[in-house]
């Protein structure tokens, strides 16, 4: 396998790290390559090596990329544990340890490594050196992992993949909405609340009409909060013309394999999914994501938006529907973050809605808070800073941050309620309405 600059670049500062750690933590955007990386690690070396990921799907795209003898310790199989690398579902793996010997780890999608089983699998190996690999180098609850590893190595920055044309750009409209009401359980939102919120909301019907206004019949991948909620959108699309289809773990493995399969080779438009491709999928031909899910999980935000940055023939950008108000709490999924390894809550997690750009009120641009001057048209930007009002149910490009008032309301007790929020007189809602009719 030809490595691109950058992973080489990667395997270097990697092994100039181990010389100094035994339990190192490599972070790269989603996109960026981690699997090519570890597995060209691991057929480079000559010393025993373990390989485990959280699912089977994960397992076999690790496997599909090793060109060498491997063995592998997955339920339903017998394993060939004489063979130099092995590559395991942590489920399974946790299960075996009395037949496992190595002297490196490789956990995939890291930011798991401090649950049980995975703590297990290292401590009973504690000669083993652990190489960990992640996009996002934190928990659910945004706290770094410094428990389990002992410093952190970063490969290349999402600008710089970007730049050099290793991924794509991204375009974001979103809208903001409430969700005070909705309980928190183990560092989540409860899904049974958000499940109701959606199913009572007016955002589910609004979901095909920004879809047809935003991206009409490119491919794209919807998350959604429950297996209800996914047959509820997946309904819509249908009686809409696109062709759709639901993915979700209680289906079984040939059922999902089929249905990606189908998404791969575009037989469908839209891959409806609860929690089942936010890592390790890779379809580069993705121009869309839908989040209709909302979370306080940075990782999983990054690993849900980042299916659609990989590049692509004729992809320009990307195209990001966030019906969930995400990106209001994590920032656009193209910027670069802070990262590093400790016990606390980590920068990256910490950091709250984009406050360094703006946009040019001439051609829509968006750029730097701080330039005078637009460096696209030349427009001489105005100090004073715009506000956006979102209101839910209503996607407003985040990349276009120009006031967008009142946008999309057309009856008149819409415009009393605009009203009755800002203070407003009843005759002022109006003349607004009024105006509409001409």
């Amino acid at each position: 396998m030809k490595l691109r600059p950058y992973q080489n670049y990667s395997i270097d500062i990697l092994r100039k790290s181990f010389k100094e750690n035994k339990r190192v933590l490599f972070v790269l955007p989603t996109g960026g390559g981690k699997t090519s990386i570890f597995t060209e690690i691991a057929r480079m070396s000559d010393k025993r090596i373990l390989i485990i990921a959280h699912r089977k799907e994960l397992v076999q795209q690790i496997s599909d990329r090793l060109s060498v003898e491997h063995g592998l310790v997955v339920s339903g199989e017998v394993a060939d544990y004489s063979k130099r690398i092995l590559v395991g579902t942590v489920q399974t793996v946790v299960k075996r340890l009395d037949h496992i010997n190595v002297d490196l780890i490789i956990v995939d999608e890291a930011h798991h490594a401090v649950a049980g089983s995975w703590q297990k699998i290292i401590d009973a190996l504690p000669k083993a050196y652990v190489l960990g690999v992640t996009a996002t180098p934190c928990r659910l609850d945004g706290k770094g992992l410094a428990h389990a590893f002992d410093t952190i190595v970063e490969g290349a920055k999402i600008s710089d993949l970007i730049n050099q044309g290793y991924l794509c750009n991204a375009k974001v409209y979103a809208s903001k909405h409430e969700l005070t009401k909705i309980r928190t359980v183990a560092g989540d939102y409860h899904k049974g609340d958000l499940e109701e919120h959606y199913l009572k909301s007016k955002i589910t019907g609004d979901i095909v009409i920004t879809y047809r206004k935003y991206a009409h019949y490119k491919q794209t991948i919807v998350f959604c909060v429950s297996i209800k909620h996914a047959d509820i959108t997946h309904s819509l699309f249908r009686v809409m013309g696109y062709k759709s289809a639901v993915l979700h773990s209680q289906m079984k493995k040939h059922e999902r394999d089929i249905v990606i399969e189908q998404f791969r080779n575009k037989e469908i438009t839209l891959l409806i999914s609860v929690d089942i491709i936010s890592e390790g999928f890779d379809v580069p031909s993705c121009e869309c994501i839908i989040l209709l899910r909302p979370t306080k999980s940075l990782s999983l935000y990054m690993q849900q938006v980042g299916r659609g940055l990989r590049t692509y023939e004729g992809k320009e950008k990307a195209i990001i529907l966030d019906h969930a108000g995400n990106v209001f709490k994590f920032g656009l999924p193209d910027q670069d973050r802070e990262w590093e390894l400790t016990y606390d809550k980590v920068k990256a997690a910490r950091a709250s809605a984009p406050t360094t750009i703006k946009q040019c009120e001439e051609c829509y641009a968006v750029i730097h808070k701080d330039e005078k001057v637009c460096p696209e048209c030349g427009a001489e930007i105005e100090k004073k800073e715009r506000e956006v009002e979102e209101v839910e149910g209503e996607l407003v490009e985040i990349n276009n941050l120009r006031k967008q008032e009142e946008y999309g309301y057309l009856t008149l007790e819409d415009w009393k309620e605009i009203a009755r929020r800002r203070g407003y007189k009843e005759g002022w809602a109006w003349y607004r309405w009024k105006a509409r009719q001409r």
